[in-house]
């Protein structure tokens, strides 16, 4: 599988259609951005692809991580207040 750079794509927005003109279907050259590359990647821009691609790889595990220990310490968190209103109630009864 080959790795290319990407690309931002520019924002587009559609031009407003009047009612005095209807619009025309013509054939759009390709944008830039999805036209094949004119020469190969070097040797030095594929080692960096994979390197951005890893460190994504690793960013995005990471993210993950966080939210799940996020998602325990909520949890935990509730917990330890039902566990705080149920010893008041058995404090109430004494």
């Amino acid at each position: 599988m080959d790795v290319l750079p990407l690309r931002p794509l520019p924002h587009h927005r559609p031009r407003p259609v009047s009612s005095r003109t209807a619009p025309t279907h013509t054939a759009r050259p390709a944008h830039p951005a999805h036209a094949p590359p004119a020469e190969p990647p070097s040797a030095d821009e594929i080692a960096l692809i994979a390197q951005q691609t890893q460190f994504d790889m690793m960013v995005q595990a990471r993210a993950e991580a966080e939210r799940e220990a996020n998602a325990l310490r909520d949890l935990a968190m509730a917990q330890v207040k039902h566990d705080d209103q149920a010893m008041n109630a058995w404090i109430k009864l004494i």
